[in-house]
């Protein structure tokens, strides 16, 4: 085109008889302008009523308007208008579904000569064409357009509007991370987007695009009340500002709320937001509204109205391949399994996922963990037969582990192991159905106490610090691991779409390890690792126990409906009350949680040491008041608990490796509760300690002392878990572990010994912080217990020690001895103290 026909065609396209209908109330101002040549008030007029088109849903008239203002821009050759409006042209496109359009647009900007001042320009288009292949799944090309938009920030850092479009850049990288499962990458990538948006004092639109994307990547790491004050920040920075990311900031609030089970509130926005996105015919927004509708009306079990938001959805997403089409043909699968439809149904969407998610340049880890996790729940047909419902299950357990092993952070490893519960209780079960009692065994120990087991292991005699905080020093993962979890979801996909069963199927590794078995041999006569989990078929445990010199073997129980309801409390930590349980509750839970005959084989005269690894959440049962045919734990068995079996083992190999403690002949320091009732028989206990007994004024001062045998704590503890407090100096968990403490530790208080009932999370209490401080064995606290009758538990508990005594016998025999003088006494009274760690 020559340059006089250039020109006539720019003056037909900012003719406001071209681009204003003749019945617009702006037509004769428009008009006006063009005439006087007031090309600057023009342009404005333009914008203008491209914003008031916009709110009033006219898109076609609001783009039209648009046009017309970048062509105005560039008749009177205002290339930084003309570049701005551009920008908004392809954020529009993309934002309703035009993604050519939208390509085509960054690549006007792309065309700009590249320096200072078109540089911003430069790296919004890098970063909108990785957000279009972010939508398309091309994450790999996607993270190369984002790293050429970062390139540009990093050279320009200092130039007009590049340090927002860094910021930016980051956000969408950071996403595309996030996608393919790379969090800890993202994490990193958002902790330096907020970084510079602090440090030039971003606009709030930047500002509320950064706590967007940070709620997103806290929700998958299973933190919905962090997800949720993220995005609370998000909307405070919107409102006003950008409707568009406010409307879709509370559409992102909708998955918090449900995961914190406030389901009403979450159904409420999501009716609003549908309501909107229907009058304004935002297709693109609405089935995004509808998939998280869906997931809320899963949550609630109802089926049918699953069932039927998933319908209202299918013209969105059955024909098409975007990120929230994968989501649906998923929520598809699982609403078929939830109401006992065609599993082989069920199987062709999840095939849909796994294909996709795991294609070349769109590895979604995340992604495809959920999708193996379904398959492995389909029901048995020709599609899937056992043997591919068991691989795609390894291959879920693998891709869940990877990814909570690549966090250091406790908090957030721990926050991930909860929220993949299901994935890992799926392979405790199918490993338990299958009688893989070792494979079980590992499955189960896997996240149990990472922190306390590398804190011992690194530091031996104490801790520093907080320990909920020390990082956690992992290896990095072998990248191929992550390849051979595709490799299940290719095959899977083949297998289903062709309807043959693959002819070879090769297990993905297992993750986590189990003491060698002559390590095993020196923890106790038995050994003992419960789990228990619950689901549609009600609550469940599978109990590995392993006697001395023998194998693994795993026993599966199903709890009567009784006992169901009663553990439906206990796992939300809910102590059993003190009194008036009955006998056939401690009967039922002895039979549910220690099945296995060699664990009840000892008698009164000739016990059995029996270590017990509890589920996480049951922390706060007196395991030696559990019953079985009559016969109390505490009779025939002296009980002891461990975080996990490499606690034990750890705990073991230190304590061999200290040699020989002082025993009775170091002497005995304490710090005791004197309000308390019962301090007077603990005090003339200790006093007849054969070392001799010095009381303290406060707990740093057990320092001083050379060579002490026992530690003696008293008072009360207000709670169970990290943060507990006990006695009147408020001794907590960090407080303890930085001493140095003597091999035999008596917290005696409510909850000291007690771990919050949380699954994925270390048991941390303060027994763990006197077991990091040094010592083998901690007596303590398992719930709320009676202070007098803890007292002369622990007095007679050092009474015999002081004697010689094992400390797992003489604590057996002091429980034993009040049970038996107090009849009256309840299970948390006589059986409230328990033995942590080595118990000798």
């Amino acid at each position: 085109m020559n340059r006089s026909s250039w020109s006539t065609l720019l003056d037909h396209l900012v003719d406001p008889a071209a681009v204003v209908p003749a019945d617009h109330p702006g037509r004769a101002v428009a008009v006006g302008l063009h005439a006087e040549c007031n090309w600057a008030l023009l342009a404005d007029l333009y914008r203008q009523q491209s914003e008031v088109a916009r709110r009033e849903q006219q898109h076609a008239l609001a783009l039209r308007f648009l046009l017309a203002e970048s062509r105005v821009a560039l008749r009177t050759g205002d290339r930084p208008r003309f570049l701005d409006t551009v920008v908004t042209l392809g954020q529009w496109h993309r934002l309703n579904g035009g993604s050519a359009e939208a390509e085509a647009w960054s690549r006007v900007l792309l065309r700009e000569p590249l320096c200072a001042e078109t540089a911003r320009f430069h790296a919004h288009a890098w970063r909108e064409l990785a957000a279009l292949r972010e939508v398309a799944r091309r994450y790999d090309d996607g993270l190369a357009c984002a790293e050429r938009a970062l390139e540009v920030c990093r050279r320009y850092a200092d130039a007009p509007g590049v340090a927002g479009r860094h910021v930016r850049a980051l956000l969408q990288t950071a996403a595309i991370q996030r996608l393919r499962g790379e969090l800890v990458t993202a994490r990193d990538l958002l902790r330096e987007a907020r970084e510079i948006a602090e440090a030039r004092d971003a606009d709030p639109f930047t500002r509320g695009l950064v706590a967007l994307r940070e709620g997103g990547l806290e929700a998958v790491l299973g933190r919905p009340q962090v997800a949720l004050a993220a995005y609370r920040r998000a909307a405070t920075a919107f409102e006003g500002v950008s409707e568009n990311n406010l409307l879709y900031t509370r559409l992102r609030e909708v998955a918090a709320l449900r995961e914190l089970g406030r389901l009403d509130g979450a159904l409420l926005i999501t009716t609003d937001l549908a309501d909107r996105f229907r009058a304004s015919g935002d297709a693109y927004r609405l089935g995004q509204v509808l998939l998280e509708r869906a997931e809320v009306q899963q949550t609630r079990g109802d089926t049918a109205a699953v069932a039927a938001t998933l319908e209202e959805a299918r013209p969105y997403y059955e024909r098409v391949d975007t990120l929230e089409a994968l989501r649906w043909h998923r929520h598809v699968a699982r609403n078929l399994l939830a109401s006992g439809a065609d599993g082989a149904t069920a199987a062709g969407h999840l095939a849909v996922v796994l294909d996709r998610a795991g294609q070349p340049g769109r590895r979604d880890l995340n992604r495809t963990m959920l999708a193996l996790y379904d398959l492995h729940r389909v029901p048995e047909t020709d599609l899937v037969p056992p043997s591919l419902r068991h691989v795609a299950g390894r291959g879920a357990l693998l891709a869940a582990d990877l990814q909570r092993d690549a966090f250091g952070e406790p908090e957030v490893r721990w926050a991930m192991h909860a929220q993949r519960e299901v994935v890992y209780q799926a392979a405790v079960l199918a490993h338990t159905g299958l009688d893989d009692p070792e494979s079980t065994a590992r499955i189960a120990e896997t996240g149990r106490a990472d922190v306390l087991n590398q804190l011992l292991a690194i530091r031996s005699g104490g801790s520093a610090g907080t320990i909920s905080e020390s990082r956690i020093d992992a290896p990095p993962a072998d990248p191929g691991l992550a390849d051979e979890v595709f490799a299940v979801a290719r095959l899977a996909a083949g297998s289903i779409r062709s309807g043959r069963a693959p002819d070879r199927l090769a297990l993905p590794p297992l993750p986590g390890r189990l003491p060698a078995p002559a390590v095993l041999d020196t923890m106790a006569d038995v050994v003992v690792v419960v789990n228990v989990g619950g689901g549609p078929g009600g609550w469940w445990s599978s109990v590995l126990t392993r006697p001395r010199h023998g194998t693994w073997r795993v026993a599966l129980r199903t709890a009567p409906a009784a006992l169901a309801s009663r553990l439906e409390t206990l796992v939300a930590g809910v102590q059993l009350p003190p009194r008036g349980v009955s006998p056939a509750v401690w009967e039922e839970l002895g039979a549910f949680l220690l099945p296995d005959p060699d664990v009840w084989a000892g008698s009164p005269d000739r016990p059995r040491s029996v270590a017990i690894t509890p589920d996480p959440r049951l922390w706060h049962l007196p395991h030696g008041a559990l019953l079985r045919d009559g016969a109390y734990l505490c009779d025939v068995a002296e009980v002891s608990l461990t975080p996990s079996l490499r606690t034990l083992e750890l705990l073991l190999a230190r304590s061999a490796s200290a040699g020989p403690g002082p025993g009775p002949a170091g002497p005995a320091v304490s710090l005791l509760d004197r309000g308390l009732a019962g301090h007077q028989i603990e005090g003339a206990a200790l006093d007849d300690w054969p070392g001799g007994h010095r009381p303290l004024a406060g707990l740093p001062l057990v320092d001083e002392v050379p060579d002490p045998a026992l530690l003696y704590l008293s008072g009360h503890g207000d709670g169970a878990g990290a943060a507990t407090l006990l006695g009147p100096d408020g001794v907590t968990m960090d407080s303890l572990a930085p001493r140095r403490l003597p091999p035999l530790v008596v917290l005696n208080g409510c909850w000291s010994g007690t771990a919050s009932s949380r699954y994925g999370y270390d048991p941390l209490s303060l027994a763990v912080g006197a077991l990091l401080a040094g010592a083998d064995t901690v007596v303590a606290g398992i719930g709320r217990i009676g202070s007098e009758a803890s007292a002369h538990v622990g007095a007679a508990l050092v009474h015999q020690v002081g004697r010689g005594v094992p400390v797992g016998t003489a604590l057996r025999h002091a429980q034993r001895q009040l049970r038996t003088e107090r009849p009256d006494l309840g299970p948390f009274d006589w059986a409230g103290l328990c033995g942590v760690g080595v118990g000798r």
